[in-house]
This record gives C-alpha cells, structure tokens and sequence, in this order.
C-alpha cells in the first residue's frame, strides 16, 4: 500500500493509503412541468465543485486521524469554517483552488486491515461562478451609485431616487420623445 501524500491542504500533506480523490458538480434545476409529462426545467445555477476524499489510516498512525479531526473542525476568527489551499492533480485538473470540509468526515474501523475507512468531501470556496455572480452585482451597484451621482446637475434633497442617468437623459429618453 503507497503512503504518498496525495492531498495537502494549505500546505500540510494528508497521508492516507490507498487514497482515492473524486470530483463533483452539481447543475441545480427545478422542474417546471407541474402535473404534466413535460420534461421543462428552470435552472438555477452551477453550483460549487466538490471533491470526496477517501483512504486508509493504520491503527498505530493515530496522530493523522488526529490531525484531520483537528483541519475539519477549523474555524476563521468570524466563525465560519476554515478555507484552505487545496493541491491535489484532480483538484488541479478542474481548477479548485479553495475549499472548506463540507457535510461529515467518517472513520469507519476495518478490523481485517487494521485501520480506519477515512472519508470526506471538501467543497469549494470562491468558484469561478460564484466570482462571476459577485462581480456582476458589483457592477450593477455601482452603474447605479455612479449614474444617480454623474447625471445633470446636483441633485436636490426632494427629487426622485430613480432619477435617469446620462445616457437615459441624453441619448435613449430624446429618442423615445420623438418616436412619440
């Protein structure tokens, strides 16, 4: 059985043999058919990539199964779990960068092999979607901070929170007047 780290976590190796790394993504949807046979489906988004970790942890090599126990249970100084610096091929290969332990990690004792079963899924933070939807609400409000600010001249303390911006004012509302 190999005992390479094939898994290190914010730069700490997690031994484990016979370590089997799988990934997963979840594409959320939610059916649109009602009562009838229609297959329509409204989707929801692309949701954070998962990887589920697996492997052997000897009996008398207690301290990994220590140190995991103790990397799972990590918080932030906010409270939220731990993020950590994932390298790994796979991880590497589907571009997570960033994850935290996410549902349960297991230790099941195999008697026959004298160790304990180790099994746990980290999900990623910061996903490449997750940076997209942030951005475009980023850009949303500041279009609007900066086109209420930038519009005409300065704006009174009674006038309309939705006032047009300048390519409202300028260009879009002299085209809608003359189309009539």
């Amino acid at each position: 059985m190999s005992q390479t780290a094939l898994l290190a976590l914010d730069g700490e190796g997690i031994a484990m043999q016979n370590m089997l790394v799988s990934p997963s993504m979840q594409f959320q949807e939610k059916d649109q058919s009602g009562q009838t046979s229609s297959t329509a489906n409204a989707e929801q988004g692309i949701k954070a990539k998962e990887l589920r970790v697996s492997g052997l942890v000897t009996f008398d090599d207690e301290a990994v199964l220590q140190r995991l126990f103790q990397l799972a249970s990590a918080t932030e100084a906010s409270g939220a779990l731990k993020k950590y610096r994932v390298a790994n091929a796979t991880a590497t290969a589907i571009n997570l960068r960033e994850a935290t332990f996410t549902g349960q990690i297991d230790a099941v004792p195999q008697e026959d092999r004298l160790a304990w079963q180790v099994s746990f899924t980290l999900r990623e933070k910061g996903s490449v979607p997750e940076k997209r939807q942030a951005r475009k609400g980023n850009a949303t409000a500041s279009t609007k901070q900066t086109g209420a600010k930038g519009a005409g001249p300065a704006a009174g303390a009674d006038e309309p929170a939705d006032k047009m911006s300048w390519f409202e004012e300028k260009v879009l509302k002299p085209v809608n007047d003359a189309l009539g």
